[in-house]
């Protein structure tokens, strides 16, 4: 005999799946078929629940990468949630996960100060803020993490602040260093590419006068040596001047890591 589901075991059932397509190692476009078949059952839901409905659409548009609906369904998930903090907390993770670290910082940021002293929440407000570009402001919430928990200090932390007090020292402020970071996707906009992660390295050790961050795209070495020749005519007219000595964004690939586009240094 055949037993009906109930409402909730359908919508666990759709999470399940739609978090096992997250967590593939194959290419979401393998699933183009299979998600618009979730996302036409899961609308079906949203009158009777729309916070779970409307969430779940946004899972899933971040799956199909439409930041247009996925943006849509969260701010209607949030909106009939009251602005429950789990449904902004997956808000910030769809955001993170498409490249809109400004935005998923401030979902992060708004949850930290709701919860402050969430060491869960901090670390991904520091991971997000230093995504952004904004060095001198991460440095400060990792100084908030070494004072809740000082047993466990962060990688890269004291690089990282020394990269924050070189900024400081030569009036390079976050917005310049923000404003250099979206020129530097905008590169990956025009160009179709995606950014998997941005992972700032700090100050090398062996050469402490400049700041290193790796801009990680799926591309062939030739695709992106290609992209760095193009982000390095960004860094010559960025302002202010000195900002394209003090830091070297670079593009490497997950198949094969260039060196830096050859810049004069301090």
């Amino acid at each position: 005999m055949m037993i009906e589901q109930s409402r909730d075991e359908i919508l666990d059932g759709f999470l399940t799946r739609l978090q096992g397509i997250w967590a593939s190692p194959i290419e979401t476009g393998r699933f183009e078929f299979e998600l618009k078949r979730l996302e036409r059952l899961i609308a079906e839901h949203r009158r009777q629940e729309p916070v779970r409905a409307f969430y779940l659409l946004g899972l899933t548009a971040t799956l199909q990468e439409d930041a247009q609906k996925m943006r849509h369904h969260f701010q209607n998930a949030l909106w009939h949630s009251n602005h429950d903090p789990d449904v902004r907390h997956g808000f910030g993770a769809c955001l993170a996960r498409m490249g809109f670290f400004f935005e998923a910082r401030e979902q992060y940021r708004i949850l930290y100060e709701e919860n402050p002293g969430d060491l869960d929440l901090l670390a991904e407000l520091i991971v997000t803020t230093l995504a952004t570009g904004r060095i001198q402001e991460g440095v400060r919430w990792m100084g908030e993490w070494s004072r809740l928990n000082p047993t466990r200090p962060l990688e890269e932390a004291d690089s990282i602040a020394k990269s924050g007090a070189l900024l400081e020292r030569f009036g390079v402020s976050d917005d310049d260093m923000e404003r250099l970071q979206q020129q530097a996707l905008g590169i990956l906009e025009r160009e179709r590419k995606e950014i998997k992660t941005i992972n700032f390295t700090g100050i090398p050790p062996d050469d402490p006068c400049w700041i290193q961050a790796d801009l990680m795209v799926e591309d062939s070495e030739e695709g992106v040596e290609a992209l760095n020749y193009k982000l390095a005519d960004v860094c010559k007219i960025s302002a202010p001047p000195r900002l394209a000595e003090l830091v070297v964004f670079n593009y490497s690939s997950t198949e094969a890591k260039p060196g830096p586009v050859k810049m004069d240094h301090c």
